[in-house]
């Protein structure tokens, strides 16, 4: 039985292992995007999709289990804690995507795509001023407000130093109404220290809970975050 024990926690240590191994080399490999005008999304249909069907079983087993139909306990917790544990390995081991100047990405219906970089020396930092096009990945039109749109975005460089999106920049100067098929041009401007290497543009989004645990998210907190390069 002692035997069978240490077996147990010895394959469940090299599981582990492997695991953190591969994670590690998803992490020095990001993907980076063609550049050729495509558009990457946070999530996916097909995750959320997966998602839903698995919380509609977990409350069919836990309803059938609270009226004594079936003692599906073992069941819950199984497919719960195997849920989980899935949506925890495939974003432990999804490198990081760069998405490349000449493609855009979508934070739920916000869409942001880096056209055309400038870098100004300003005495120990330099300004850079992107020209980006702001679309939205819906059928209808949508309000972008102004004031929202500029805390959301900063810089960040490679050691994850923070570069906030100045007041003055144009980007977005009033809110927006962005049509289907028509976005709308403006630009984003940041001071960086002038030996900042590898900068790139994102944003935090709040989402429900139940959002971050899509399948294949980048939501999800263990999920290595999407990022548009700058320089």
């Amino acid at each position: 039985m002692q035997m069978r024990l240490w077996q147990k926690l010895g394959a469940g240590g090299l599981l582990a292992l492997t695991a953190f191994a591969a994670s590690w080399w998803a992490g020095q490999r990001p993907y980076i995007t063609p550049g050729m005008n495509r558009v990457f999304h946070m999530d996916s249909t097909l995750g959320a999709m997966f998602e839903f069907l698995v919380l509609m079983f977990l409350a069919g087993v836990g309803v059938l289990t609270l009226t004594r139909i079936i003692r599906g306990g073992w069941v819950f917790a199984a497919i719960a804690g195997s849920y989980m544990a899935a949506v925890v390995l495939v974003s432990l081991l999804t490198p990081r995507t760069i998405v490349s100047i000449g493609d855009s990405y979508c934070w739920d219906m916000w869409c942001v795509g880096i056209h055309k970089v400038n870098g100004t020396p300003q005495g120990e930092n330099v300004l850079y001023t992107a020209e980006v096009s702001l679309f939205a990945d819906s059928s209808q039109a949508m309000r972008v407000p102004a004031e929202e749109a500029k805390h959301f975005f900063y810089a960040v460089d490679q050691q994850g130093r923070r570069f906030p999106i100045l007041r003055d920049s144009s980007f977005v100067d009033a809110d927006v109404i962005v049509k289907p098929g028509e976005p709308a041009k403006s630009s984003v401007a940041f001071l960086a220290p002038a030996g900042a290497r590898n900068l790139y543009l994102t944003g935090d989004i709040g989402a429900p809970p139940w959002v971050r645990l899509y399948f294949g998210s980048d939501l999800n907190p263990f999920h290595r975050r999407t990022l548009l390069r700058v320089v």
